[in-house]
């Protein structure tokens, strides 16, 4: 999304990935359990990187990233439409943001607020899925609704000064004929 996560942010998710991964694992001994931590810091340790998610399968990303979404929700309304968000509500999960994901649930979706009124500007750096992009006003009103492509390096920017942007799956406004002009509301 628009900037490079933290190294100690990358550093406790590449540490949640491995603990994840290991408890899938069944190492012939305790030793050979510690051998696999102590080489897997090394390389996280040398890199600075997360966990490799394009080595891990579907499954084990989906997991990684349910458990991640677990906390940090928020309800909204939009119209006659109730959901339930991820609220990158820390300047880690707003970089972060919806990176690495290779799926998303049918009204799956995360809510950013940025630290103050700007003219909102994303891309989709390290983003496998297309997504639709509405960028909300500091009223809560609709101002832009974009599509966004996977991976592509364009920034997005709003139309007009924003405090929110929300991100779901790729179509998901027009099915639920939600447009520009209209009000979200329960915003934080």
């Amino acid at each position: 999304m628009s900037a490079r996560p933290s190294s100690a942010f990358l550093l406790v998710l590449a540490l949640l990935c491995l603990l994840s991964l290991m408890s899938c694992a069944k190492p012939s001994s305790v030793a050979d359990k510690a051998s696999q931590e102590n080489q897997t810091l090394a390389n996280i340790s040398q890199t600075n990187e997360p966990a490799d998610f394009d080595a891990m399968s579907d499954e084990e990303a989906d997991a990684w990233f349910a458990a991640e979404a677990t906390d940090g929700k928020i309800s909204l309304t939009i119209g006659a439409t109730n959901i339930q968000v991820e609220y990158a509500d820390t300047a880690q999960k707003r970089q972060l943001g919806l990176m690495f994901r290779r799926q998303l649930c049918e009204d799956c979706g995360m809510l950013f607020k940025f630290d103050s009124p700007r003219i909102g500007s994303i891309w989709m750096k390290n983003t496998y899925i297309g997504l639709d992009l509405a960028y909300i006003d500091e009223q809560g009103t609709i101002v832009d609704i974009e599509q966004l492509q996977a991976h592509n390096l364009t920034p997005v920017k709003s139309s007009s000064v924003v405090l929110y942007a929300l991100e779901m799956n790729q179509g998901w406004f027009a099915k639920q004929d939600i447009r520009v002009g209209d009000t979200v509301a329960m915003l934080p």
